[in-house]
């Protein structure tokens, strides 16, 4: 039984994985909610189906943090969104144009 118990053990910490925390400290509280409000209008380009603030696949980490990091740099939501359309293209948008 104990052979059992520890290949269970080991089966789940192989598939465990941590959730991502992030710790992104913002001027205001008006930044905080464009980067968030901006966060949520974005797809993942791995998830597909889930933007930003609900993936928490590596690519979308690394993309909430760029629009944080935007954000505390002055950017506007316009040039946000553009400079990931341009990066990622149409399909990181919710609502791409047509």
């Amino acid at each position: 039984m104990s052979k059992g118990l520890l290949t269970l053990l080991l089966l789940f910490t192989c598939f465990a994985r941590a959730q991502v925390v992030d710790t992104w400290q913002f001027a205001n509280p008006q930044q905080q909610e464009q980067a968030l409000n901006i966060a949520s209008q974005l797809r993942c380009p791995q998830c597909q189906n889930q933007n930003l603030l609900e993936s928490n696949a590596p690519v979308a980490v690394s993309m909430r943090h760029q629009v944080y990091s935007m954000v505390a740099e002055g950017k506007n939501e316009v040039e946000i969104i553009g400079w990931m359309t341009e990066r990622y293209g149409d399909f990181v948008r919710y609502n791409p144009p047509l």
